[in-house]
């Protein structure tokens, strides 16, 4: 049975989520010697540890979509909403930079397309019931 083209979009969408969450992962590991002496108010190893699990469990997400396993699409959902969720709960705890609130209501709009995107193509009824016919 073929893959709705909107769940293939919404695969590759979360696959490229997961891999930027592992670059932002990478890249404060890489300069972590720098972020150390800016005296961050994030810790450095909450970052980097919660950018590699949120990367990993968006992949297997994707992955998951990708094969219309049932448990990927609940996963999607969970792993979407969460890392959105965390994004924003760092943002309102650590951020203090003048950038980080001049670019709120750019991140708050990236946010809301991207929950909008995947919890409307995950709920619509016949996207569901193509996940049921797959298990």
């Amino acid at each position: 049975m073929r893959r709705p083209l909107s769940v293939t979009w919404l695969s590759i969408l979360v696959f490229v989520l997961g891999l930027m969450e592992w670059t932002r992962a990478a890249t404060l590991f890489t300069r972590r010697s720098l972020l150390v002496e800016l005296d961050l108010s994030l810790s450095l190893p909450y970052a980097i540890v919660s950018a590699v699990g949120w990367g990993g469990v968006l992949l297997a997400a994707a992955v998951g979509l990708w094969r219309l396993a049932g448990w990927g699409r609940w996963l999607t959902l969970a792993a979407v909403t969460g890392s959105q969720a965390q994004a924003w709960l760092d943002r309102v705890l650590f951020a203090r930079s003048d950038y980080s609130q001049l670019s709120t209501g750019f991140a708050l709009g990236v946010t809301l397309i991207v929950l909008a995107l995947t919890w409307g193509i995950l709920r619509r009824p016949a996207v569901k019931k193509r996940f049921r016919e797959e298990r």
